[in-house]
């Protein structure tokens, strides 16, 4: 077994440090201050108790594990360990001359590794006597529960020590993924339009903060929505993330911080841990939903049009299903209409596409099983045909929520993005479509993997909401990737054939 050092003795340092001596290693555990050591020897021994109370630990195996913690007083004392991972404060500057330090006191055979969440692997070892041995070693939080473990390869790191990292992280039972030494990595790089589109639509008016989160729940499937976990993680916290990787791609719009994000910073509303965010805690279970609209009154007969596109043609057998009378819309007709967002708002795409009574649907994850619809409607859309489609979708058994005329609505263009983002990283060669997918499945809950999401909707459907978003913004913040439109033009997956 190992000797492995830990530097930090916060959560995610005591995290580490948990996992480690779970898996059998010895653990030399360091921090300057001696009240934070404690701290994090008592989170430890927390989080184990917990786990003999939940019959999965038993006493003896608890107190072995805890055996194996071995606190030291200076960092002198870990010169014996085989691997060493701080989990200091996010500073470069401070990460460098700790790294420096430890270089002058454990064997030339000993890796370094960073729980670093967005520093620059490369930039951190600069100034080593042997860059080569320094390994990102991105933890998720908690530590111990989560699976995914980002594995960070720097300039001249050496491959041989990815390769060892990578194995260990195996044995821990940990989930590793390995990336090039980029902005953000993979999920804190790839999560950022999660984020930006949700308040680029709060900006916009698209939508309030409690019906664009129920939307990305409810329709998209994830497991919270945008406003709920910029809450948890900290509003704070999330701009310095987009700050940082928006500084280090030189000011790339797509990554530009929302200016609705820094006010509410400004305003000491930080989330959970100031007591109010997007939300104020605590946060009832009817303050977590939107209003349902759910019309009652009697309509009589009618008709419903549809614009006919594979993804949305399981909510129209659904529809079918319920006695719902459904025909094809042609161009220049006047009957409530319903199609899937392209990217353009249902203004632009009514007066495109000559069809006044556009309503449009956001995507869902699956239509067959959804039990709430997003719509937006055109302009010159009259509100008998929004009330016939509201009736409609209601007596399919489906909570209906209405948003402003926003291009891309809200799923729609998160999960473009997200795609055309995972994509970029792909066509960099900094990942793969595995690695991104399982990335953003096992370090975010996403339901679904971005790239694994595009194949099922279709690449030239991803590429066609990008395009639409582009000309509606005039902004590259929209770009699609080279990748997204090669595999668009060419009718190619991103995972199989």
């Amino acid at each position: 077994m190992l000797i492995v050092g830990i530097v930090g003795a916060g959560t995610m340092g005591s995290g580490i440090a948990q996992v480690a001596i779970a898996a059998g290693e010895t653990v030399k555990f360091f921090d300057p201050i001696p009240e934070a050591i404690k701290r994090g020897q008592g989170m430890i021994k927390k989080n184990l108790d917990f786990l003999v109370s939940k019959q999965k630990l038993t006493s003896d195996e608890s107190f072995d594990i805890l055996s194996r913690l071995d606190i030291v007083v200076s960092l002198n004392k870990l010169s014996s360990c085989d691997i060493v991972i701080e989990a200091i404060i996010e500073n470069e500057s401070v990460k460098k001359e700790l790294f420096q330090n430890l270089e002058s006191i454990v064997s030339q055979k000993a890796i370094l590794a960073t729980n670093t969440s967005s520093i620059s692997i490369t930039a951190l070892s600069n100034e080593l006597q042997f860059p080569e041995r320094l390994v990102g070693m991105h933890f998720f939080n908690p530590a111990p529960r989560m699976k995914l473990i980002e594995v960070i390869k720097g300039l001249r790191t050496s491959d041989t020590h990815v390769d060892y990292i990578t194995n260990l992280v195996k044995r821990w039972g940990k989930a590793p993924v390995i990336t090039k030494s980029t902005p953000g990595f993979i999920v804190n790089r790839v999560a950022r339009p999660f984020y930006g589109e949700a308040l680029r639509v709060l900006t916009e008016l698209g939508a309030d903060h409690i019906s664009l989160d129920t939307v990305m729940r409810d329709c998209g499937g994830f497991p919270l929505g945008p406003c709920q976990l910029m809450d948890l993680i900290g509003l704070d916290v999330n701009l310095s993330v987009t700050q940082s990787v928006y500084e280090a791609t030189a000011f790339d719009p797509r990554y530009a911080p929302s200016l609705l994000q820094q006010e509410l910073v400004r305003a000491g509303k930080l989330g959970r841990k100031s007591g109010e965010g997007f939300y104020i805690y605590p946060v009832g279970d009817k303050d977590l939903e939107s209003s349902n609209i759910n019309k009652k009154h009697e309509l009589g007969s009618f008709t419903l049009g549809y614009i006919k596109s594979s993804g949305i043609q399981s909510l129209i057998d659904r529809l079918s299903d319920t006695g719902a009378d459904l025909i094809e819309t042609a161009a220049g007709s006047t009957i409530a209409t319903i199609a899937l967002t392209d990217g353009r708002t249902a203004t632009q795409r009514a007066s495109d596409e000559s069809i006044s009574n556009l309503v449009l649907i956001d995507l869902c994850i699956n239509f067959q099983t959804t039990k709430r619809v997003a719509l937006s409607h055109a302009e010159q859309c009259d509100s008998i045909a929004i009330d016939q489609i509201v009736n409609a979708l209601t007596n399919m058994g489906c909570k209906v929520t209405i948003i402003q005329d926003v291009a891309g609505m809200i799923v729609s263009r998160t999960v473009a993005m997200l795609a055309n983002e995972a994509a970029d990283l792909v066509h960099q060669r900094i990942t793969t479509p595995k690695e991104v997918d399982m990335a953003m499945t096992l370090g975010t809950g996403y339901p679904i993997g971005p790239l694994l999401w595009a194949d099922r909707i279709g690449v030239q459907n991803i590429s066609n909401i990008l395009k639409h978003l582009c000309e509606h913004y005039g902004s590259s913040r929209y770009r699609i990737s080279p990748l997204v439109q090669r595999k668009s033009i060419t009718n190619q997956l991103f995972h199989g054939t």
